[in-house]
């Protein structure tokens, strides 16, 4: 069932892309659709959720609304243009043709960075061996986080859903690119089909997003070819602290791919000196890992290619649709919309002045800007606003993202070739790109003083976000100058052979690491074989919203893997939320330690089990187990995991 209500959403989003984009070929209406269909997941159950839960019902109102709305559509078509249904969706005289040069190359680039993320996402999820799941490096975190919201969003049904890792506390996070799987997962997929599936095709649709984004700005296949290369195997020189000494100590290259997170875009400390490499790839450090970035990406792309076209190829109808996806980003991921604001506000500077402040120029940007904001504001309302509250929050200070060195080498050693040629290629560009540009740096500009999370690090969403109109514009200044080049061959292939293993050596080696790391033998186990086991009794024999006494490490069985709530969550996660989970760490310690210290806290919070497993007993030295055992039932025992049922003592 879940297949086919991801298919049918799909389907319904290409229609959509059919008759709104009927100027533009069918490979963008086939991304533009899938891209708008997995919006349309994410967004059609949401008002039914809140009045009736996430549940069956709030999905099937939510289809229907998708039904009703779509044959709309058709209807207001066919009776402004009449005609065939194959005429109202472009379709009628389509044939397959040979495959142009352009398209060719397209579907090269996308399809062969999609089947390594899609290979990755196999051996990374939850893969199975001897009945224990394990994962690869980028994942060992964040997928858990993740998974827990999955989880407890649908084995709960509460909407808008409290943090399982701390119940009580409202979900202050940007939620949809993991509640499009917990829909997945209510209607039937397995857990880690739901959890992979609408990924599988994220990646694809952001891949074919950047394409048709830098083709549109570029307007040529090769500039198109050399921004994806750049954006996607963005690296800098980080490669070169593993070439250090290659002669004498081969090992300092070959941890690359054996140490954890010691990658040429990721490598922050060398031993006692400080590398200061956190210029994190596209692929392997930011959308497999962080389903918001990924999902937050693919929506960003479409609805930028829509600005785009709107402004600066006299578009105007794109405006509307612009706004109203524009208008659903925030949950889908914040950056993504503070992106897509920024942008907008240069465009439209520019748009204004060009134009003379026309009242044509003024409606069309309205009808950009009044969804933009008005979809947007119940959602920083209901959740934005309460994740950003305090002090750690949208600080001011300058140069955070860099840790120790001078300003200008670690933007170049981080980022490498593109910015150092960013000056000359903003030079070099039509006045167009130099407009499109002046969005990216704006980003980069705002980012240097402000930071927008907990860690500094964190920044750097936003910055790769500049990197993306950096990317496009060095593109631009490098083919042109490899068109100069003609007549010189031999100079121009070595030229470019050269730049090209400059550019994407450092993301060659992280990226294959990342494979690598999810490789059987080599990948990392997350839950063994009797926490499976357990997590299996769990979903069968507990109550959807039974709180859990248990240790509060990130890969926790009881809140990834059945959705069940936990008194507190690792620190890893709700640190950077702004949670204060302190004090509940140190109840949870008083309880696992302490006779009467459990007995006042199983009443007055409300326990209902105890969770026991290897990490509990390094955890709690001193555990007072024996206790439980007297005078509580112990209902599952598989190993070193035990649960026991503490609702009520029985002896």
């Amino acid at each position: 069932m879940g297949y086919l209500f991801f298919i049918f959403y799909i389907l319904t989003g290409f229609i959509w892309a059919r008759v709104l984009l009927a100027k533009e070929g069918l490979s963008v209406s086939v991304w533009a659709g899938g891209t708008a269909g997995i919006i349309f997941l994410m967004w059609s159950h949401v008002p039914f959720s809140f009045i009736f839960g996430f549940g069956i019902l709030s999905h099937v109102l939510g289809l229907l609304l998708v039904l009703i709305s779509t044959a709309l559509l058709l209807v207001i078509r066919y009776l402004s243009h009449g005609g065939s249904v194959l005429s109202l969706l472009r379709l009628e005289g389509y044939r397959l043709r040979g495959m142009s040069r352009e398209t060719f190359c397209m579907a090269a680039v996308v399809g062969l960075m999609t089947v390594y993320c899609l290979i990755c996402l196999v051996n990374h999820t939850l893969y199975e061996s001897d009945g224990a799941y394990y994962t690869g490096q980028c994942t060992y975190g964040d997928m858990n986080f993740h998974l827990g919201i999955i989880t407890s969003i649908k084995e709960q049904g509460v909407f808008p859903p409290d943090y399982s890792i701390f119940p009580g506390q409202r979900l202050d996070y940007y939620f949809f690119s993991d509640s499009v799987s917990s829909s997945l997962y209510l209607l039937g997929c397995g857990l880690r089909s739901a959890y992979m599936l609408p990924m599988a095709a994220a990646f694809l649709f952001t891949f074919s997003g950047m394409w048709h984004l830098s083709r549109a700005i570029l307007k040529r296949t090769s500039k198109a070819l050399t921004a994806f290369v750049l954006f996607f195997f963005n690296g800098g020189l980080g490669l070169f602290y593993f070439l250090d000494g290659l002669k004498t100590d081969k090992e300092n290259f070959t941890r690359i791919f054996t140490a954890y997170y010691e990658t040429p875009t990721n490598y922050v400390n060398s031993g006692s000196r400080l590398s200061n490499i956190c210029w994190t790839n596209t692929v392997v450090d930011m959308m497999l890992p962080q389903r918001a970035t990924l999902f937050g990406w693919m929506a960003l792309f479409l609805v930028l290619y829509l600005l785009y076209n709107a402004v600066f190829e006299d578009r105007p109808e794109f405006f509307l649709p612009a706004g109203i996806l524009g208008g659903l980003l925030p949950m889908i991921q914040t950056y993504s919309y503070f992106t897509l604001g920024i942008a907008a506000l240069v465009w439209m500077i520019h748009s204004l002045v060009r134009n003379r402040f026309r009242v044509k120029c003024i409606v069309d940007w309205l009808k950009f800007g009044l969804p933009a904001v008005i979809l947007a504001l119940p959602q920083f309302y209901i959740w934005i606003f309460g994740a950003v509250s305090g002090e750690r929050f949208l600080r001011f200070e300058f140069n955070a993202y860099n840790s120790s060195d001078n300003w200008l080498w670690f933007w170049i050693k981080n980022v490498g070739v593109v910015f150092v040629l960013i000056l000359p290629a903003f030079i070099n560009a039509p006045r167009r790109i130099k407009i499109v540009h002046c969005a990216g740096a704006l980003i980069f500009i705002i980012c240097e003083f402000v930071v927008f999370q907990t860690h500094a690090y964190d920044n750097n969403k936003l910055y790769l976000m500049w990197y993306l109109f950096a990317a496009v514009t060095v593109a631009d200044l490098l083919v042109d100058v490899f068109d100069k080049l003609r007549e010189m061959k031999a100079v121009r292939v070595l030229a470019a052979c050269a730049l090209f293993v400059l550019c994407t050596s450092s993301a060659f080696f992280t990226m294959l690491r990342e494979w690598n790391s999810g490789v059987p033998g080599n990948s990392y186990m997350l839950y063994d074989a009797d926490s499976v086991k357990a997590a299996e009794f769990i979903r069968k024999n507990t109550e959807p919203d039974s709180l859990f006494m248990c240790c509060n490490n990130h890969n926790n069985t009881v809140s990834v893997l059945t959705g069940r709530n936990i008194f507190t969550g690792s620190g890893i996660f709700l640190y950077s939320h702004g949670v204060d989970y302190n004090g509940r760490a140190d109840i949870l310690r008083q309880c696992f330690t302490d006779t009467d210290s459990f007995e006042r806290c199983r009443g007055e919070y409300g326990f209902d089990y105890i969770f026991i497993s290897p990490y509990e007993t390094r955890e709690y030295g001193g555990m007072i187990e024996d206790h439980f055992r007297e005078h509580y039932d112990l209902i599952f025992e598989s190993g070193n995991v035990r649960i026991y049922d503490i609702r009520q003592k029985v002896r």
